[in-house]
């Protein structure tokens, strides 16, 4: 460790990642198991113990998954549902836009549910009820991909303060 940083300003630097990488599992479009990893990694360069080869694979293997959730969960959702890959688009979009003009509630749950709405309506030319059930769809598969996200995020990082701690 260079002896320009404390150990406490290196801590200070990962639970920044990780309270935004955790914070960018709940908002589509941000890499935040990637910003959670990154602290993992500042953390295991920078501060004073060091993980055993077995930990960092672990840790990969969280990471991976992670992402594969991100990636898969809403349109499997969506898919489920009868939503078109305008529904999909349409459910991130309103994501995108609710998690920055609206609060957490409306942001993340009604507004993908709009977006897919409104888009299975005016570009999948579906009619009311086949794009409510569509938009519901993707609005739910959206919302378990950010919690299961979320909840992987939690867990890398106690996978991390485990190893960093105990082991």
């Amino acid at each position: 460790m260079p002896p320009v940083l404390s150990e406490t300003l290196i801590w200070c630097v990962t639970l920044l990642l990780f309270g935004m990488g955790l914070i960018g599992t709940l908002i589509p479009m941000l890499p935040g198991i990637i910003i959670i990893a990154a602290g993992c990694i500042w953390q295991g360069i920078m501060g004073s113990h060091s993980l055993a080869w077995w930990e960092w694979t672990v840790l990969a293997l969280l990471v991976a998954g992670g992402l594969v959730i991100d990636k898969i969960s809403g349109g499997m959702g969506a898919k489920k549902f009868g939503s078109t890959s305008a529904g999909i688009w349409g459910a991130i979009i309103g994501a995108i836009v609710g998690a920055i003009l609206f609060p957490p509630i409306v942001g993340l749950l009604v507004m993908p549910f709009l977006g897919a709405l409104l888009a299975e309506l005016i570009f999948a030319r579906k009619d009311i009820a086949a794009a409510f059930k569509a938009g519901s769809g993707a609005a739910l598969g959206m919302l378990t991909g950010l919690l299961l996200e979320f909840t992987c995020g939690l867990l890398i990082i106690a996978w991390f303060c485990s190893c960093y701690f105990l082991f």
